[in-house]
């Protein structure tokens, strides 16, 4: 067979024809154009950079949004009065000075509890009475709420000598994960983490449109639920090997408050990994219908191009 520009006559494919016969030749699909995947070529590309951009600016959305929930008012505040109780041993300071507490109280000053080791820290009378009575309960209650306003806003350096805690300490020793946890729960924090939150969720969603734009058929939705996989795992891993430094550097020995600390940070570890979890749920909810769907719609296209020829070839 003679070359054609330097191609076999042979291995051009036959252009469609039309006759009373039937038609001869295979025709082009446009379904087979609408599902074949995300392209080729420059178009491939882009879709390919996009995806991995993508996937990278997830990941780092979920890092923000662990630390922007770890910092909230909502949670943070809870976990440093929890911290607060086992460092002072304040239900122990509370029982022993019940009596003076209450003559506090009756006398109309503030309420100031001897030995607690936050600074210049005074309860205003109305808050501790309950139908003109003295009430520890709602006193515990208000000497925690300001305790732990006051190391949201300043840390360690909140309690007195806190200046010199843990100084030098490495953060893995008791000492510098205290300070290291207290200070990193701060409202400073949480004002970095809330101000890049919503540029990141709005660059997600940017690149999504773009990736989506950039494939074909239900490729594209595969690759959307596969970015959104593939930045979740590292950060459920991330989690889960935090999770493990925090249970290996905690010295053992049964302490109660070595043991409220670590409940503390582990709690806080299961942020992250809670959000990295419904992320691959959500991408895997995406993949695999996308999948499904796809192989649907080819082996339909595969079979009705095959009728066509075989009628074609029936017509002749």
């Amino acid at each position: 067979m003679p070359d054609n520009g330097g191609e076999r006559v042979s291995e051009i494919p036959p252009a469609p024809v039309a006759t009373e016969h039937g038609m001869f030749g295979t025709p082009p699909s446009p379904l087979l154009d609408e599902f074949d995947g995300l392209g080729s070529g420059t178009r491939r590309v882009a879709a390919w950079l996009i995806g991995i951009l993508l996937a990278a600016a997830i990941a780092l959305w979920l890092v923000v949004l662990s630390a922007s929930q770890a910092t909230s008012e909502l949670v943070a505040l809870p976990a440093i009065e929890r911290g607060i109780v086992a460092l002072t041993d304040l239900d122990a300071l509370l029982a022993v000075q019940s009596d003076e507490l209450a003559a506090q109280a009756a006398a109309g000053g503030p309420v100031v509890v001897g030995g607690f080791p936050i600074r210049d820290l005074a309860v205003p009378v109305s808050e501790v009475m309950a139908g003109g009575e003295f009430d520890i309960d709602r006193l515990r209650t208000a000497l925690l709420s300001r305790s732990a306003l006051r190391v949201r806003a300043s840390g360690v350096a909140a309690f007195e000598g806190g200046d010199e805690i843990a100084v030098g300490a490495s953060m893995f020793s008791f000492g510098g994960g205290v300070k290291t946890l207290l200070e990193a729960l701060s409202a400073d924090n949480h004002s970095t983490a809330s101000v890049w939150l919503w540029p990141l969720g709005a660059a997600c969603l940017v690149l999504g449109a773009l990736l989506l734009a950039a494939g074909s058929g239900f490729a594209r939705f595969t690759a959307l639920g596969v970015a959104m996989v593939v930045a979740a795992v590292p950060v459920a891993l991330g989690s889960l090997a935090l999770r493990l430094v925090v249970d290996v550097a905690a010295p053992g020995g049964g302490d109660v408050i070595v043991d409220e600390f670590v409940a503390i940070a582990r709690q806080f570890t299961a942020l992250p990994l809670r959000n990295a979890l419904w992320t691959l749920a959500g991408g895997a909810a995406i993949v695999v219908p996308s999948l499904v769907l796809n192989a649907v719609f080819d082996r339909s296209f595969r079979r009705t191009t095959t009728l066509d020829v075989d009628a074609a070839a029936g017509g002749r």
